[in-house]
């Protein structure tokens, strides 16, 4: 049977109110009232006893009275409940039980701890059960019963009940009905999506608490679509941007770009895209957003585009320098397929990625020798098995970039996340050396490798 709370308001007095009353008005009094109440709560019954210390004058005197014995002198006292109960029944307010005096003290019913967890979690269930019963879409209720079963990401809303259990319900109902009414057809921008759901633009931003509520809730749909799709509690800006464009939401589609060089995109209708294709011919440096990659159904290498016998691949490296010092040694018309990602991905480079994946374009990647290229490095293979070729990116490269800057012990500790095998041998080198290599020392042998692979594609000296 369920316990409800309850507040004791008599509008007659009674003894025990009356009792209540002569307590709070007593000073002596007002610290050994919640002792007992605390006490009370940890022990399930009344016994046992508290103390009290550094005692004051009304403290001495209120005691002395109430238990007949003197405390004048006395710098602390251990009060027992009990005994405290039996010099109550000496009173005018005897017959009255201390537990009875403690809820009509504090004007409500204390509860022993066992009772307030029950209760607790009585009223977690319904909480639930509410939102249950008004969000019954198939995503809505697969995501509240992750909750309950305190899945993966669903620590901070837990924590957010027990903080303040009207502000998460609010924020829930706006996670709630986002989850039943996202895009099923093309994107939406996110703050035109969070302004339809919550009347607030800024409803879903990520650095807000109802922001990373959201972000979960998407990554438990993610997972329930794909269940080797991985449920962060701390996804990067790049993951939260990826699991959004997953189901239809952009958070930026003009700021967040890549850069490339000699690619061709088609349509839904798998026809060649004009701009692209002249872009590609002369050797046009695209900074291309996200807002025009998702027009695009796939990518190819301008070479494939012209149908030549030789291995399709694009040349991807994170250094916006080296990318542009490389690019130095190719004329317009003969540069290979090739992507800077400016640093850690984002999505955009992502994008591209898929799409030249999709159709089996092999991936070098060429990154710096720390351990945040190396988890990009890992990134990549992770996400494109089999169509990633990490170029010059082994032991024997790391040695020749070799630079005099050292690698805190805390980046090092990064390295423990690396568990790919392809870069097991540089990790090692790598924490040995504690030194970072950097992709400037590698340009000419970059080069030299595209310029051989040129070669087997006549269509670059066309």
């Amino acid at each position: 049977m369920r316990r409800e709370r309850r507040l004791l308001v008599p509008e007659i007095p009674s003894k025990t109110c009356q009792a209540a009353a002569f307590f709070k008005g007593e000073k002596g009094f007002r610290r050994l009232f919640p002792l007992f109440a605390e006490k009370y709560r940890g022990l399930g019954r009344i016994g046992g006893s508290v103390r009290l210390t550094n005692l004051t004058k009304e403290e001495k005197e209120a005691l002395s009275m109430l238990l007949s014995k003197d405390y004048k002198h006395q710098v602390s006292a251990e009060i027992s409940l009990e005994t405290f109960e039996q010099s109550l029944n000496k009173t005018r307010y005897a017959g009255i039980k201390l537990k009875d005096l403690l809820d009509a003290y504090f004007e409500e019913d204390i509860l022993t701890k066992a009772e307030a967890y029950q209760q607790y979690q009585e009223q977690k269930e319904d909480f639930f059960k509410d939102l249950e019963q008004k969000y019954d879409h198939q995503n809505c209720r697969g995501w509240l019963a992750h909750i309950q079963e305190k899945g993966a990401g669903t620590r901070g809303i837990h924590q957010a009940y027990d903080k303040s259990p009207s502000t998460l319900k609010n924020q829930l109902k706006n996670i709630l009905s986002a989850l039943s009414r996202l895009p099923q057809d093309g994107f939406l921008r996110l703050p035109i999506f969070a302004n339809s759901i919550c009347q607030d633009p800024h409803g879903f931003d990520l650095g807000t608490e109802q922001g990373r509520f959201f972000i979960s809730a998407l990554q438990f749909l993610r997972n329930q679509a794909d269940d080797t799709y991985p449920i962060n509690s701390s996804p990067s800006t790049e993951e939260k941007n990826e699991v959004m464009e997953y189901f239809g939401l952009l958070r930026d589609d003009i700021l967040n770009f890549v850069t490339s060089t000699g690619i061709v995109a088609f349509d839904e209708q798998d026809e060649i895209m004009p701009i692209w294709q002249w872009a590609a011919r002369q050797g046009i440096v695209l900074n291309v957003p996200i807002r025009e990659i998702v027009k695009v159904n796939r990518f190819v290498p301008m070479s494939f585009d012209q149908g030549q016998e030789c291995p399709h691949r694009v040349f991807v490296l994170e250094n916006s320098g080296v990318f542009s010092a490389v690019l130095d040694h190719f004329s317009a018309g003969s540069r290979p397929a090739m992507i800077c990602t400016h640093g850690q991905f984002k999505l955009a480079a992502l994008l591209m990625m898929d799409r030249l994946a999709a159709s089996d374009i092999l991936i070098y990647y060429s990154g710096d020798f720390d351990p945040e290229g190396l988890q990009m490095a890992q990134q990549l293979l992770r996400r494109y098995p089999g169509k990633v070729r990490l170029w010059h990116f082994g032991a024997e490269d790391y040695a020749a970039s070799l630079s005099a800057v050292s690698i805190s012990e805390t980046r090092l500790k990064k390295l423990n996340s690396v568990m790919t095998e392809e870069l097991q041998s540089v990790k090692e080198k790598m924490l040995w050396a504690g030194k970072a290599g950097y992709q400037e020392e590698l340009i000419p042998i970059l080069v030299e490798d595209m310029k051989e692979y040129i070669k087997n594609c006549p269509s670059f000296s066309k």
